[in-house]
C-alpha cells in the first residue's frame, strides 16, 4: 500500500484513503476481483485509479454514462495522466487512431461504453492491449433485476474471459443482496470478494408526509430549515414554476435541467453552490459528481420511481455528517399519478415497433444503414410531426437506449448558419453607426472565408469561448444584424442528440430485444409497488425499511425519522400548549390553516385536529376569507 500512499498524495493530495477504498485497492493489488458497494460520494474513482496507475499498463473503464466518463478524462488529464474515452458518433478513423494511441501512447485509463465493448474492432485493438484492471463502473446495470438493467452490459465478461488473470472491479453505489448475486453470475466473477460499507445514515432523518397542503408545507419546510436545499421535481416547466413560486414566497432559489445550455448549467450551479441561493429546483439530471457537504434538506415533490432512486438522491443531503432532512412530500393525487405514470413506462412491443419506424423516417435513415450515425434531435418537433404522445414517447426512447438500439444524450445545442448579405464596403460603413457589433462581425470576417458567398455553420459556444462575450449577447447582436438586413440568419436550438447504435433492421431490431423488454416491463412494476410500499408504511422506522430493501439487518429505529417522531409525540404532544399558542396568534390577527402552518412548530395533523376542536367549542369560527378567528 506504500506506493498507493504515495500515488494519492502526488495526484489528489491526501494522506490516507477512506475505508472502503483502502480495502479495495489492497484486494485488487493482490490480484483479487472486487465487487465494491459504494455510496454516491464516497470515492468511487479514486478505488480503481489508484491501483491502476501503481500496477504496469492501462485500465479498462465501462461506464453508461457518457457526461461522467468525460468528466473523469478531464479531471485525469488535469493531473497530468494520460486518458481517452471512446463514446458514441465517433467516425471509423478517428476511433481506429484513438484505440492506437490507447496501445502505443503509454495511456493509463481508456473508458468506453458497453455498447462501444461491442464492436469487433474495438476488442481487436483491446486484445493487443496491456490491460492491468478491469473496471465496470455503474455495476448494477449488469443486473436483470437491477433498476437501470442495460442488456450490452452483460457483454462486459468477455473482457474477464480474454483477460482471465486480470482483476476486475465491479463498482456501484447500492444493490440489493439479488442484485449483486445476479452481478458476480452476470461478470463471471462468482468468488469475487465483496466489500461494502454500511448504506446506514444516522445524521439523516428520513421524512414522508401525506398532505393537502404541499405548497404551503414546502414554503414551511424551507423557512425553518433555511441551510443549503434541493427539491427534486419531475419536468422541466416544473423546476422553473417552482423556482419562481419560491421566489416569491422570499425563499431564494434557482432551477437546473438537461435542457439548459453549457454556460446557464455552470451559472446556476456555481450560484448554489456559492451559497448565494438556499434552494436549487432540479430534474434527476442534477447530481452526478456534484459533492457539496451542507446541504441540509433534500426534498421530493413527486414519488421517486424506485428505492434505488429515492436513496441516492436523498442521500446528497447531510454528506459533512451534520444533522440533515430527506423529505418526500405527496397527497392521494401523487399516488394516482404515479400509478398512470407507471402504466405509460410500460411500452409493448407494438408501440417500440411503431416508435422505431417513425425514427428512422424522421432521420432519413436507409435500411441496412446508420449505425453509429449521430443526429441532432429536436424532441418536440418529433412528437408534433407525428401526433405523439410526449411522455409516452419519451418513455419508449428511453428504452430504446437502455436497450442499446440508440443512444439518447439531453443535450442543449445551439445550430446556427449565417451568411453576410451587402458587399464588405457596405458592411464597414454600417459598422461605423454600429461600433458595438465590430468585435463579433470582424471575428466572423476572419475566421470563415466563405460567409459572403454560402451559408455558413458556426459553434457558438466555441466563439463564445475564443471571444469571451456571452452566448445570450452574441444572439442579441445576431438578432439585430438579421433585423438590419446584413446577414442572413438562422437559429435552430435541440435538446438532444440521437446515436444509431445497430444498422436499421425495421422489426427484426425489435423482435431481438424483445424478451429484454419484458423482464424490463415486470421488473419496472416491481420496483414502483417497493417504493410504494416503503411511502405507506408508516409503522416501522424509515431508515430500518430502506436498509433491509438494501439488504442490511438493523432493527434499532433511528429515533429521528417521520414514523419515530410520530410515535413520540403520540405520547410527547401537549395539547395545552398548541391551543395556548394557536390562541395567542388568533388574538393578534385573524389566519388560514396554511399560516398557522408556517408560524407552529406542530405536525399538521395535530394543528388541523387542535383547530377543528377549536371551532366545535365555540372558541374560533371562519369568515368568508377563510381565516381562523377568534370568538371574543
Amino acid at each position: 500500500m506504500k506506493n498507493s500512499l504515495g500515488i494519492l498524495k502526488k495526484y489528489w493530495g491526501y494522506d490516507s484513503f477512506r475505508y472502503p477504498q483502502d480495502a479495495i485497492i489492497q484486494s485488487v493489488l493482490e490480484g483479487k476481483d472486487v465487487l465494491a458497494l459504494m455510496p454516491t460520494g464516497g470515492g468511487k474513482s479514486v478505488a480503481f485509479q489508484v491501483p491502476a496507475l501503481v500496477r504496469e499498463g492501462i485500465c479498462i473503464v465501462v461506464s453508461p454514462l457518457i457526461a461522467l466518463m468525460t468528466d473523469q478524462v478531464e479531471n485525469l488529464k488535469s493531473k497530468g495522466i494520460k486518458a481517452l474515452s471512446i463514446a458514441g458518433g465517433i467516425a471509423y478513423e478517428d476511433l481506429e487512431r484513438l484505440l492506437n494511441n490507447a496501445i502505443c501512447g503509454n495511456y493509463k485509463f481508456l473508458y468506453l461504453s458497453p455498447e462501444r465493448l461491442q464492436q469487433e474492432v474495438v476488442q481487436n485493438f483491446i486484445k493487443s492491449m496491456n490491460v492491468n484492471l478491469i473496471a465496470i463502473d455503474e455495476a448494477h446495470c449488469v443486473s436483470h433485476w437491477g433498476k437501470d438493467f442495460r442488456p450490452a452490459y452483460l457483454k462486459c465478461k468477455w473482457l474477464k474471459e480474454q483477460f482471465p488473470e486480470v482483476p476486475l472491479l465491479a463498482l456501484t453505489a447500492s444493490a440489493t443482496v439479488r442484485v449483486q448475486e445476479d452481478i458476480l453470475q452476470q461478470l463471471t466473477i462468482e468468488k469475487a470478494t465483496v466489500i461494502s460499507t454500511s448504506l446506514k445514515r444516522p445524521n439523516i432523518a428520513y421524512m414522508t408526509f401525506k398532505t393537502d397542503s404541499k405548497w404551503q408545507r414546502l414554503e414551511q419546510i424551507l423557512k425553518k430549515n433555511k441551510g443549503t436545499s434541493i427539491v427534486y421535481v419531475r419536468s422541466r416547466n416544473g423546476t422553473v414554476r417552482m423556482a419562481e413560486y419560491l421566489q416569491e414566497q422570499g425563499i431564494s432559489a434557482t432551477f437546473f435541467h438537461g435542457g439548459l445550455s453549457s454556460e446557464e448549467k455552470n451559472k446556476k450551479l456555481s450560484t448554489w453552490l456559492l451559497n448565494d441561493v438556499q434552494v436549487m429546483v432540479a430534474t434527476n439530471a442534477f447530481g452526478m459528481g456534484i459533492d457539496k457537504p451542507d446541504v441540509r434538506t433534500v426534498i421530493h415533490w413527486e414519488i421517486p420511481a424506485t428505492i434505488e432512486d429515492y436513496f441516492q438522491e436523498a442521500g446528497r443531503a447531510g454528506r459533512d455528517g451534520e444533522k440533515s432532512y430527506a423529505v418526500l412530500l405527496y397527497d392521494e393525487s401523487d399516488l394516482q399519478n404515479a400509478k398512470n405514470q407507471l402504466k405509460e413506462q410500460i411500452i409493448d412491443v407494438p408501440y417500440l415497433k411503431f416508435l422505431y419506424a417513425k425514427l428512422n423516417a424522421y432521420f432519413q435513415v436507409a435500411y441496412g444503414e446508420g449505425q453509429e450515425i449521430s443526429f441532432r434531435f429536436q424532441f418536440s418537433d418529433f412528437c408534433k410531426r407525428y401526433n405523439l404522445q410526449f411522455q409516452k414517447t419519451y418513455n419508449a426512447l428511453s428504452l430504446l437506449d437502455r436497450l442499446s438500439v440508440i443512444s439518447l444524450s439531453q443535450n442543449f445545442h445551439h445550430k446556427i448558419t449565417l451568411r453576410f448579405l451587402p458587399t464588405s464596403t457596405e458592411v464597414i460603413n454600417y459598422l461605423k453607426n454600429q461600433p458595438e457589433l465590430k468585435d463579433i462581425v470582424f471575428y466572423l470576417l476572419r475566421n470563415f472565408s466563405g460567409i459572403y458567398e454560402q451559408t455558413t455553420p458556426i459553434k457558438i459556444e466555441r466563439i463564445a469561448q475564443k471571444t469571451g462575450m456571452e452566448v445570450a449577447k452574441m444572439i442579441a447582436h445576431f438578432e439585430k444584424l438579421q433585423k438590419d438586413e446584413i446577414i442572413e440568419y438562422t437559429n435552430e436550438n435541440t435538446d438532444a442528440e440521437i446515436v444509431f447504435k445497430v444498422p436499421r433492421d425495421d422489426d427484426r431490431t425489435i423482435n431481438a430485444i424483445a424478451k429484454n423488454l419484458k423482464e424490463y416491463n415486470k421488473n419496472k412494476i416491481d420496483l414502483q409497488e417497493a417504493m410504494f410500499r416503503y411511502i405507506e408504511n408508516s409503522e416501522e422506522c424509515k431508515s430500518v425499511q430502506l436498509l433491509r430493501y438494501f439488504g442490511e439487518t438493523e432493527k434499532t429505529p433511528c429515533g429521528i425519522c417521520s414514523v419515530c417522531i410520530s410515535k413520540k409525540r403520540k405520547v410527547e404532544i401537549d395539547v395545552k400548549e398548541l391551543r395556548q399558542q394557536i390562541l395567542s396568534l388568533l388574538k393578534e390577527q385573524n389566519m388560514s390553516s396554511n399560516e398557522l402552518l408556517l408560524r407552529l412548530n406542530f405536525e399538521e395533523k395535530d394543528i388541523l385536529e387542535e383547530l377543528y376542536n377549536l371551532l366545535e367549542m365555540n372558541k374560533v369560527y371562519i369568515n368568508e376569507y377563510n381565516q381562523y378567528v377568534m370568538l371574543k
